[in-house]
């Protein structure tokens, strides 16, 4: 007992007070374990032996590799025996949660516990583990995707980048050389926010790595534990159960990540319309192509829509699953804009109200929606309703119009939006709504392109 006890101290490391676990020795000949040595340095910001305070000039001290295999050795040697009594450990004290000889069982210490042998106390708590262990891996997978997801996003940041550099450079090619000045300033906000967004997103990605490394190394060391003997396992048992106990957060995609493209060529040529004094157009809505569904195509000015072939676009929590959005609210009224619907024989026209919150978060607030409809020559109205459906009738319209007016006025706590053909003056359909933030919304059907009118002052 003696000689295992003076063993037992020459093996054991001063930091964690326990056996070496991939020993490292360091130029004032003291030896500690290697995660050890890493997390005093970490705490205390020095690189310095924790004994006698010499600073250590390498940063991966050399492995001792015999005092690994002998503290390994004495390990097995010494893993099924009591370090008090020298007994075979043959239980497991459940009111302690730790392994027990014989002669424990009737020391003070554990006077009126229960006890089980180690073989039933393993069986009955590795079950215990493998469920507290399914959460994890389901979470584990839960951030991969999250980080994939990350990375499709800082990959299509670029991609944006690249296309709202080309359409600002041809929206200068039309103006006057004057304007070069006007032209450098937008590339360079542009590049600003891409270097802005894109290193959050990197960030995210290296948070998110950082989650999933911590959660891996938590279900590896947890399945390493499993498989060891009974003895090992229960050793280590309440630790390995606090740590896999705790709970993690939940993963969820940043809002706001994507390019705003819309910032940047909406409305262009009216900004530079102000230093040129001359008519440009204007439109009153521009359409947000982070909210736009995969198969909406929209126009290099983010004025017009059609539909077309499916695209594979980023996860956002801003997209619709159909339909896209203009890209700013509307705060007050009297509001108008006009969409050319052509011949289109298929498209839906409205406003959104309300804060939309993604799927998951905690909400009260309730979105509304208001549309109307044209199907082959059919026109309806559309209204979202409490319990999640939808409330319409069929609008009379004297004849199939090729423009639809839209109008928004706000009162005191409410407003009105109205749906106008201005070609016949007449009123396809007003409804009182809720004043909170309203935005456009656009939906076709067709490749017949729906495109928001420029704007004029007879609106």
């Amino acid at each position: 007992m003696a000689y295992t006890s003076s063993l037992n101290d020459h093996l054991s490391c001063s930091v964690c007070c326990d056996i070496f676990e991939d020993p490292v020795i360091l130029s004032c000949s003291h030896r500690f374990c290697k995660g050890c040595l890493q997390s005093w340095w970490m705490r205390n910001q020095e690189q310095q032996c924790p004994l006698c305070k010499r600073r250590s000039s390498k940063t991966e001290p050399p492995r001792n590799i015999a005092l690994k295999n002998l503290s390994e050795a004495f390990q097995r040697e010494n893993a099924d025996l009591c370090p008090l009594h020298g007994e075979k450990l043959k239980l497991f004290c459940l009111d302690d949660l730790e392994t027990s000889c014989v002669i424990c069982r009737h020391s003070e210490k554990h006077a009126n516990h229960r006890f089980l042998p180690v073989d039933e106390a393993a069986a009955i708590h590795r079950e215990e583990i493998q469920k507290l262990m399914k959460p994890q891996k389901e979470k584990l997978n839960d951030f991969v995707e999250t980080k994939r997801k990350c990375e499709d996003i800082a990959a299509d940041i670029n991609v944006k980048t690249a296309n709202t550099e080309r359409q600002i450079q041809k929206e200068f090619e039309k103006l006057h050389q004057l304007l070069k000045d006007e032209e450098k300033s937008r590339i360079t906000a542009l590049r600003g926010e891409e270097k802005l967004k894109g290193q959050k997103m990197i960030k995210e990605i290296e948070v998110r790595s950082k989650q999933i490394e911590i959660i891996s190394h938590t279900v590896t060391e947890t399945e390493q534990q499993l498989g060891a003997g009974d003895i090992p396992f229960l050793k280590k048992y309440k630790a390995t159960r606090e740590k896999i106990a705790q709970p993690r957060p939940s993963p969820a995609l940043p809002k706001g990540a994507q390019l705003d493209v819309d910032k940047h060529l909406g409305n262009l040529a009216y900004a530079v319309w102000k230093k040129l004094e001359e008519n440009v157009s204007y439109s009153p809505v521009i359409l947000d192509p982070n909210t736009a569904g995969p198969d909406l195509h929209l126009s290099e000015d983010l004025t017009s829509v059609r539909c077309g072939a499916r695209q594979q676009l980023p996860e956002n929590p801003e997209r619709l699953q159909y339909g896209v959005l203009g890209s700013r609210s509307i705060e007050s009224g009297p509001y108008t804009w006009e969409v050319e619907v052509g011949d289109s024989a298929r498209w839906e026209l409205g406003v959104r109200m309300g804060i939309y919150q993604p799927p998951g978060s905690q909400s009260s607030i309730h979105v509304k929606w208001l549309k109307i409809v044209l199907n082959n020559g059919r026109y309806e109205s559309a209204s979202s309703n409490r319990s999640g459906g939808w409330d319409g009738d069929d609008l009379r319209v004297m004849q199939k119009s090729h423009l639809i007016r839209m109008r928004w006025d706000t009162m005191n706590t409410s407003g009105v939006v109205s749906f106008r053909d201005p070609q016949t003056n007449q009123i396809i359909l007003s409804s009182e709504v809720p004043s909170m933030d309203v935005l456009p919304f656009i939906h076709t059907t067709d490749t017949v392109p729906l495109k928001i009118s420029p704007w004029n002052r007879t609106m």
